[in-house]
C-alpha cells in the first residue's frame, strides 16, 4: 500500500501539471486571438485603402458618376458570396436561423439604412473633395461617435475624452480651413456620412459582440438590408441618369476594374465584421486613423494630391487629440 505522503505528493503534482496545461492553453488561445485580430486589421486596412483609390478612379477618371450604384456592387457581391456559402452548406446558420421578422425589422433594418446612407454619401464626396482631404475629415469620426454614444445613452463622457474630442475638433477645423478646393456640399456629405456610420457601428457592435454572429452569417443577414435601401436611393437619384448616359456600358467596357471594386467591397464588408468581432468598434476606429494617415501619404506622394501646411498642422493636432 502506498504511503499517504507519496499519494498526496503525486496528487499535488498531477494538479500542478493540469494547472500548467490549462495556463498554456489559455495563453495559446490568447495569442491565437491576438494574431487573428492583427491579421484582420492589416487585411482590412489594405483592402479598404485599395477600394478608396479604385473608387476615386472610377468615379472621376473613368467618368462613372453614380456613387450609389458603385458601392452597391460591393454589397451585391457580399450577399451573393455569402448566399452561395450558406446555401451550399459550407457555412451553417447559427444565430440567424431563429431570427423573427420583428427582430430583423428593429435591429437589422436600421443597420441597413445607416450603412446605405454612409456608403452613398461617403462615395459622393469623392466627386467634390480630394482623397487626402477626405481622410483628414475622417479624423473627426471619434468626435461624431462620442456625440452619438452620449446622446443614445450608451456612454458617459469623461473629462479626458471630452478634452481629446475638443482637440480633435480644433484640428479638423484647421485642416478644413487650409483646404484649397473646399466645397461645403462635400463637407456636409462627409459629416452626414460619419454620423450614419457612428449609428451603424453602435448597433453593429451589439450584434457582432453580444450575439456573436459568425462573419459570413453576419453578411448573409445584414447585406440584403443595406442593398435594399441603396436600391431605393439608386431608383430615386441615379437610375434615370444612369439609363440616359448608358452608364452600364462603362461596366461592360471595363469589367475587370468594376469586378475588382465589387470584390474589394465584399472584402471590406467581411473584414469590417472580423475586426469588430475580434476587437471592438473603438479598436476599429484606431486602425482606421492609422490607415487614413497612410492613405494621405500615398495620395500626396504617388498621386500628387495638394496638401497645404495648415492642413498638415491641423491633421497633426487631430492625431494628438486622438491619442488623448
Amino acid at each position: 500500500q502506498p504511503l499517504p505522503g507519496v499519494v498526496d505528493a503525486a496528487t499535488d503534482r498531477q494538479l500542478m501539471l493540469r494547472a500548467d496545461a490549462t495556463e498554456d492553453m489559455t495563453t495559446s488561445a490568447g495569442r491565437s486571438k491576438l494574431t487573428q485580430a492583427i491579421l484582420y486589421c492589416i487585411a482590412w486596412s489594405v483592402a479598404s485603402s485599395g477600394l478608396i483609390f479604385l473608387n476615386k478612379h472610377l468615379l472621376t477618371d473613368d467618368g462613372f458618376h453614380y456613387p450609389m450604384t458603385l458601392c452597391s456592387m460591393g454589397l451585391a457581391a457580399s450577399w451573393a458570396i455569402s448566399s452561395v456559402l450558406v446555401n451550399s452548406g459550407m457555412v451553417k446558420l447559427d444565430k440567424g436561423k431563429d431570427l423573427s421578422m420583428r427582430w430583423y425589422a428593429t435591429n437589422v433594418l436600421p443597420i441597413g439604412a445607416f450603412a446605405a446612407v454612409s456608403l452613398a454619401l461617403g462615395n459622393y464626396v469623392y466627386l467634390y473633395l480630394s482623397v487626402s482631404f477626405i481622410q483628414m475629415l475622417k479624423a473627426g469620426v471619434p468626435s461624431v461617435t462620442m456625440l452619438v454614444l452620449v446622446v443614445t445613452g450608451l456612454e458617459k463622457p469623461h473629462e479626458q475624452t471630452v478634452l481629446g474630442v475638443l482637440i480633435l475638433t480644433i484640428g479638423t477645423c484647421m485642416a478644413a480651413y487650409g483646404e484649397i478646393h473646399f466645397k461645403w456640399l462635400g463637407v456636409i456629405m462627409m459629416f452626414s456620412s460619419e454620423f450614419s456610420e457612428a449609428f451603424r457601428m453602435a448597433v453593429l457592435q451589439y450584434l457582432m459582440g453580444n450575439l456573436r454572429f459568425e462573419l459570413v452569417e453576419g453578411l448573409y443577414i445584414m447585406a440584403p438590408a443595406s442593398l435594399m435601401f441603396l436600391g431605393l436611393g439608386i431608383a430615386i437619384f441615379e437610375f434615370e441618369k444612369l439609363y440616359e448616359e448608358n452608364g452600364v456600358a462603362k461596366i461592360v467596357a471595363n469589367p475587370g476594374m468594376y469586378g475588382l471594386a465589387a470584390f474589394l467591397g465584399f472584402l471590406v464588408n467581411f473584414l469590417t465584421l472580423g475586426v469588430i468581432r475580434s476587437t471592438s468598434s473603438l479598436t476599429f476606429k484606431v486602425v482606421g486613423q492609422v490607415k487614413n494617415t497612410v492613405v494621405i501619404l500615398v495620395s500626396v506622394v504617388v498621386f500628387r494630391s495638394e496638401v497645404t501646411f495648415i492642413q498638415m498642422v491641423g491633421y497633426s493636432i487631430s492625431m494628438v487629440g486622438f491619442a488623448v
